[in-house]
């Protein structure tokens, strides 16, 4: 089974896989000491002054319940039928509810609840064997009708990135334990899918079954295989999930419970770790990054996810000085990236030239770069007819750094586009990205794209829909439509370099900077995995512990 790309998102969380001939792969038992995966290629190395945690060589403890705070909400706890918006669900819930199958840090496909996974040799067809014995937490057995009753009801709520599941023609449940599934066409999102996002997950048909409120979603259908049950939440401020003594990997899990709390201040938040009231940190500014790590807490920044920053003009639209390419390119020259990212970033962050790392598969080695020249910038709107500027709208929306956007307002200003920013709430930055809204101006989205193959697919397929202001090379989505639809590796590489060129030749989209995300511990947490297998959000709660 060969490895499949990496590409970036809007909010889903998905990742990597490739048919070829037919092939198997098959699971492997947990290590005792459950080390974090070794990094393929990383960010740039955290400072000297923070080391990241090497991976623990003592004997695992159990006990304990594992505090962290993240500051993006919890907006809805449920199974993925219940919110089908809340793509946040899925690292909440992921100790709750598991998948058929996991993705490595290369994005090959890893069996979990599924003991192996076949595909034919055209692709369209795919067989789970799943593993024997497993029960829900309410005492359903899982087996494949369970499996088809979940992938059919997340289909039908139409959850977030059910997309891949209209291309199911039909289940198969060939035993208890064996489960065929017939595509119309080959998709090279499909196991991704089912591996990094929340419609792959599985939840007890006789709970889901059960009528209830998005208060009591939670209670009564987040009944998984996990290692972890669910115990309570409290909207906007915590969900905890107590120890499964059940789980069917037997030794495991470590943990007593986990607590995830929710608290959009990061200053409070890392005084309740000085307090000791909490284990982990998510979401840290570089400067505190920079600075818990000279006070000797644990940070860290995952090696193998890669956030892409961009910027999109309303570039469709001719009235528009953004509909000139000359334009377009002035923005890109006028920024100092290198210096963005080595101030505002304290070298955590990279100038970014195109919308991959240099790590992914389809970042093209050695194409031209626009590096900062404001001599540049304002020769090209100069040539576009804009002598001394014009005054334009960055829209973007509260997830962004204020920092970086009033950095990129300044260097505007200084070859002549005066800006005035407009920061929406998540609710209303929505309205930039459907068909039936779209912006004037700027648009620097919020989120960034994350690197992942589904989640480029997810953003950049259909740019009607989700970038409707912008203009994109013809044949846009019908090539893209041909990357899915290609079952080789390195032909649907080249693929897709050959669509992206146009785009960076043409400033169509300005990336700046990538990153991955900052978090730091109390140094207590062991084998967590935070946001390994390339997947965003994902922790390894089967064999995270904490050392006493």
């Amino acid at each position: 089974m060969r490895r499949l790309l990496l590409i970036p998102l809007v909010i889903i969380v998905i990742g990597g896989l490739v048919f070829g001939s037919c092939s198997t792969a098959t699971t492997t038992p947990a290590p005792t000491t459950a080390p974090a995966p070794a990094p393929t290629t990383a960010p740039k190395p955290a400072p000297t002054t923070a080391p990241a945690p090497a991976p623990t060589t003592v004997q695992p403890q159990y006990g304990g319940t594992l505090v962290w705070v993240r500051n993006t909400g919890i907006v809805a706890i449920g199974a993925p039928q219940d919110i089908p918006t809340q793509t946040h669900t899925f690292p909440l819930t992921s100790p709750v509810l598991e998948t058929l199958v996991l993705t490595d840090n290369k994005e090959d496909i890893v069996p979990w609840l599924a003991d192996s996974v076949t595909t034919s040799p055209d692709g369209k067809t795919i067989t789970f064997k799943l593993k024997t014995g497993i029960k829900f937490h309410d005492g359903t057995n899982f087996n494949a009708a369970a499996v088809k009753y979940n992938l059919e009801a997340v289909k039908n709520a139409k959850a977030s990135g059910t997309a891949v599941l209209e291309n199911v023609i039909s289940y198969d449940v060939v035993d208890d334990y064996t489960i065929r599934v017939n595509l119309k066409t080959y998709d090279a999102r499909f196991l991704l899918a089912l591996a990094q996002s929340g419609i792959g997950v599985m939840a007890s048909p006789t709970a889901l079954a059960k009528p209830t409120t998005p208060e009591n979603a939670g209670k009564d259908h987040l009944v998984g295989t996990g290692p972890f049950k669910f115990d309570s939440w409290a909207k906007d401020q915590f969900v905890k999930m107590v120890k499964n003594p059940d789980y069917w990997q037997k030794g495991r899990p470590y943990l007593d419970a986990i607590e995830i709390r929710n608290n959009p201040n990061v200053t409070t938040s890392i005084m309740s770790l000085k307090a000791k009231e909490v284990n982990m940190v998510e979401n840290i500014d570089p400067a505190d990054y920079v600075q818990l790590g000279k006070e000797g807490y644990a940070v860290g920044i995952p090696t193998t996810l890669a956030f892409v920053f961009s910027f999109i003009t309303d570039s469709a639209n001719p009235n528009s000085p953004f509909a000139k390419q000359q334009v377009r390119e002035a923005l890109e020259y006028a920024i100092d990236k290198k210096s963005m990212t080595e101030g505002l970033g304290k070298g955590t962050q990279n100038p970014a030239y195109q919308l991959a790392a240099p790590k992914d598969a389809w970042y093209i080695q050695g194409f031209p770069e626009r590096t900062y020249n404001v001599a540049k910038a304002k020769q090209l709107l100069t040539e576009a007819g804009y002598p001394t500027g014009f005054k334009t709208v960055p829209h973007s929306d509260v997830r962004r750094r204020a920092d970086e956007l009033v950095a990129i307002q300044s260097y505007f200003k200084e070859i002549g586009i005066e800006t005035t920013l407009d920061v929406a709430d998540v609710a209303r930055a929505t309205t930039f990205v459907q068909s039936t809204g779209g912006w004037d101006g700027i648009l620097v989205p919020g989120f960034p794209n994350w690197s992942s193959f589904t989640s480029w697919t997810n953003r950049y397929l259909n740019p009607t829909l989700t970038y409707p202001s912008a203009k994109m090379p013809p044949g846009w989505t019908d090539g893209w439509n041909k990357v899915i639809a290609e079952p080789d590796f390195s032909k649907r590489v080249t693929m897709m370099k050959d669509l992206l060129k146009p785009v960076y030749e043409q400033a169509l989209i300005n990336p700046w900077l990538w990153d991955a995300p900052r978090y730091v511990t109390d140094g207590k947490v062991m084998d967590m995995a935070w946001d390994a297998r390339n997947t965003n959000g994902y922790f390894d709660a089967v064999n995270v512990w904490i050392k006493k």
